[in-house]
This record gives structure tokens, sequence and C-alpha cells, in this order.
């Protein structure tokens, strides 16, 4: 079995019941929410072979009680959760929006628990015998204890050979680009990130690149200025990171769009993943569903649930993107950040361009 640890923090999500605004609706759906936990959810359910497991920190009340079965219900690994007292767990509130109206998160999250982490080498122990280590750009963002147990986790991870997957996900509620750009820029140029993920939007706001990507262009040229994106990050970070990868989103509508991944190779290889079309009903989460996705596929999962990780990279990451992109869209159609439960197969099985009624 190979074991996929994410470090950062898991939110209490509160949404009231389909497009619905708050006010509008007393009726409110609780769930586990963060980029961190979402990726080790639907890494444990690809396949029996896989497991992900949470770093964190949770508030010991009802809040973080809830926290936990949520995320038990998708098999992640809990026995590094750090239960503290007189803390608290963070929640977001978001509204799905619809048509014209945009969808909006706003965050309750400030002292919550894993912000009160002291700075602590052995929290990360556990990533001495880790397949893969998953961290987002929200984690150093929250403080600076968290800025530097990530700077740790990063540093153990390194010396023990574990490759980090990294997401930019830049939330500009958290931290400021300039912000951003010198805690990133340290990681990248240290050697820190084995896979850089980013979106357009991300690469233009932290690392100053644009190529012009937008909502506008039809979908082949998109994938040819993301190319040029993450040409832009090797030309700067040259092979101190193996991969960048950008996902791509034409979006047609506030629900509405087409959904691909690229990935450029430490040979400057570009690979790009199936595309899709894709109809939002729930928004968070997409992301990290590509992100688990591409994880799975390096470490050598296949269609089946086993794990091959002899076959060459570009055979990895192509898979690794194929499953990712289907595992967003399918994520964008649940309700909840974790997506749907299912095995790799059903990802291929269900998410085609088939239209017919599978029977």
């Amino acid at each position: 079995m190979k074991t996929v640890f994410g470090f950062g923090e898991v939110m209490v999500r509160l949404s009231p019941i389909g497009s619905q605004a708050f006010g509008d609706s007393n009726t409110i759906q609780i769930s586990a929410g963060g980029s961190e936990a979402n990726v080790c959810a639907k890494v444990s359910q690809f396949s029996p072979q896989l497991r992900g497991a949470i770093i964190t920190a949770l508030n010991d009340d009802l809040g973080g009680r809830l926290l936990v079965a949520d995320m038990m219900k998708y098999g992640v690994d809990l026995s590094h959760v750090r239960w503290m007292k007189n803390a608290r767990n963070g929640v977001y509130y978001l509204e799905q929006g619809i048509g014209p109206i945009v969808a909006r998160v706003d965050y309750d999250r400030a002292g919550s628990a894993i912000t009160q982490l002291e700075p602590d080498e052995s929290l990360f122990a556990p990533l001495d015998n880790a397949s893969a280590l998953f961290i987002s750009g929200i984690a150093p963002a929250l403080n600076a204890k968290c800025e530097k147990n990530t700077q740790l986790a990063l540093e153990r991870a390194k010396k023990n050979n574990v490759p980090v997957f990294f997401d930019v996900n830049f939330r500009k509620k958290l931290w400021s680009p300039a912000d951003a750009f010198k805690c990133l820029d340290g990681y990248l140029r240290n050697g820190l990130i084995t896979a850089l993920i980013t979106t357009e939007t991300d690469a233009r706001t932290v690392f100053k690149i644009d190529c012009g990507v937008d909502d506008e262009s039809p979908m082949d040229v998109l994938v040819s200025r993301s190319k040029q994106v993450l040409e832009a990050l090797k030309a700067k970070y040259s092979n101190n990171c193996e991969l960048y990868v950008l996902t791509i989103r034409k979006r047609i509508t506030n629900e509405t769009g087409v959904w691909t991944s690229a990935a450029l190779l430490p040979d400057g290889q570009y690979i790009v993943g199936d595309v899709f079309d894709y109809v939002i009903l729930d928004r968070p989460g997409a992301g990290d569903s590509c992100s688990a996705g591409l994880i799975a596929g390096y470490l050598g999962l296949q269609r089946d649930g086993s794990i091959n990780d002899k076959l060459d990279l570009a055979t990895r990451v192509k898979f690794g993107l194929d499953l990712g992109n289907r595992a967003a869209i399918a994520a964008q159609k649940t309700v909840g950040d974790m997506g749907p439960a299912w095995n790799v197969g059903m990802y291929f099985d269900r998410v085609s361009e088939s239209k017919e009624i599978s029977r």
C-alpha cells in the first residue's frame, strides 16, 4: 500500500441547499472541507492500494468530531491528528451562486487549531515512510507558525526522497501576491517541490506569467498558451521542480465550461489530459480532485486498481491527468468538497463522451 500524506487545515463547511443564499433558506448542509483533506479523501477511495493520511490539528469539540466522522467515510487515516483544547475549528460559508450571480466564500478561521501548532519537526515523522506529500499554498498562508511547519514538512519530505505535490491555491483573503511569491519562490529555488500545480490565474497573480489564457479563445488555443505558461515556470526554476502542471478551464457560463489539465515533463514533453465539458452543481474540490488523480497516476495507479510504479514517467503522468480530469468533473456535480467515493474504475466507466445511459 502507498500512503499519500496531506498537511493542512480541515474546515467546517456550511452551505445552503442548492443555489439558495443564506437567509433564503434555514436548511444548511454541514460537512468537512479543505484542500489537503479533499486530496486525502479522494486518494483513499481510488484503490485499496492507496491510502490518504492527514496531518492537522483539530479542536476537541463537536465540530472537530464532525470533521473526523466525515473524513472517516472516505477512509482517511486520522491517526496523526493533533487534538487541542481552547482553540477552535475553522469555518467557511459557501453560497453556490447561479447564472450571473457569482459564487462566494467567506472564512471564519482566525485562531483555528492548526494555527496554534508550534513549529515541531516531530509532527512530520510519519513522512519518513510516505509515498507522497500534498500541500497547498493555503497552509503557509494561514500564519507564521503554519508557514514554518510547512517548511519543516517540505524539508522532511526532501530528506526522505518523498515526492511533494504543491498546489499554489492562492487565496487573496489570506495573503498578498507578493507574500505568496516570496514563500513559494523559496520552496522552488531550494528544490522542495516535485510537482507544482497551478492555474493560469494563479500563475499570473503570483508569478506574473501571463500568456493570454482566457475564457474567450478556443480550447486548443488555451492548451497551446498553457504550454507557454508552464515553459515560463520551467525557465524560471529549471529542474529544481520535476513537473509543472496546469489545470485549464474555459468558462462559458458560471455553471458550464470545458476542462482539462496539462503537464510539462523534465525533458520538455508536454502532456495534455482528456478534455471534458463540465456542469457545476457544487463548486469546491474540483482542483483538489485533479491533484489527487495526478498523484495516484504518478505513483503508478492503473485502471484496475493495481499499482505499477515501474512505468515510465510520461505514461504515469498521462494516466494521472486523465483520472484527475474525470475526478474533477465528478466532484463538481457532487454536493460537498470531497466528491463521490468512487474507485478508479468508476471514473473511467462513468465520465466519458457517451450520452447513453449505462444499463
